[in-house]
């Protein structure tokens, strides 16, 4: 577990949220002196460090909080745009629970609307959540939105499983596409295309990350007709003990999956693919992000 889980864990919800804050005023003062992001040296960054080509399909994780732009944060979209080009596609989670567990927010009874609901991931997801082109999947947890060629076809089939990360779902068919994923301002703490293996594994994967209880939640879809998706939440009190950046740097070689640090703000590459297979391998010789603490026993 990380000292940040460990600290949410034992302090009162008060003392937790006071060091957050404090954390937070220290970052934004440390990031308020680095040199600021010109849109070419940011353009550097995503085709030089991040490895990002022409006609490529990128997952974007990222927190704009931790970069410091030297241009409005909207420019992000046309400058990926212009180097994967017309035939590449984005995708960004668009998770609709804010400052609760997914299974907080199902508790709630709310209605999930594929055309309303907005994205709290972060406000780079919102703002390419309502790009006209941008396709949606129909998931109330999980939900990704794609602007590209391949939008639809990423995006379609969410809703078809209880498993949020299986292989109908957007994260894994980014392996069917080699698919790259980055972090702007964040680490692979924000990777969740790792949960695919979990997924894919299932009852054979050696963690019981899901709660038991499936949840039947109503979704609009982009017709307006009410769907019903079936799906399972995490369990927060086992997600939260993952491993992260430490797992990454000692089981998975840097050319697969590498975290950075660049003019002093965070960014990572992963490719899909070879990602997967990777963590298949190892969780099938019960190596997992996560502590042995939390296995099954």
């Amino acid at each position: 577990m990380t000292i940040a889980g460990l600290a949410k864990k034992i302090l009162p919800a008060s003392a937790y949220e006071s060091i957050v804050r404090k954390k937070k005023a220290r970052e934004r003062s440390r990031l308020g002196r680095l040199p600021k992001l010109s849109e070419s040296r940011f353009t550097e960054i995503v085709t030089g460090d991040l490895r990002l080509q022409n006609g490529d399909v990128v997952f974007v994780h990222s927190s704009l909080d931790q970069l410091n732009l030297d241009f409005p944060f909207y420019r992000i979209l046309t400058l990926l745009r212009n180097v994967i080009g017309p035939e590449g596609t984005m995708l960004f989670p668009t998770y609709p629970n804010h400052r609760i567990s997914s299974y907080e927010y199902l508790l709630q009874g709310k209605v999930f609307d594929l055309r309303r609901t907005p994205s709290y991931a972060g406000l780079l997801t919102e703002f390419a959540r309502r790009q006209p082109t941008a396709l949606r999947s129909l998931h109330p947890t999980k939900s990704v939105c794609a602007i590209g060629p391949l939008a639809e076809d990423l995006t379609n089939s969410h809703q078809a499983s209880r498993y949020p990360y299986d292989a109908v779902s957007p994260f894994y068919k980014l392996t069917e596409h080699h698919g790259k994923i980055i972090g702007l301002g964040v680490w692979t703490s924000r990777l969740s295309f790792a949960y695919c293996v979990d997924d894919a594994l299932k009852d054979n994967f050696p963690v019981p990350v899901y709660h038991q209880r499936v949840f039947a939640v109503p979704c609009i879809d982009y017709a307006g007709q009410t769907q019903i998706v079936e799906t399972y939440v995490h369990n927060m009190s086992v997600i939260d003990t993952h491993e992260g950046p430490n797992f990454f740097r000692t089981h998975v070689s840097p050319d697969v999956c590498e975290d950075l640090t660049i003019e002093g703000m965070r960014f990572f590459r992963a490719d899909a693919r070879r990602l997967f297979d990777d963590l298949m391998e190892l969780a099938r010789r019960g190596i997992t992000v996560y502590p042995r603490s939390v296995y099954r026993k």
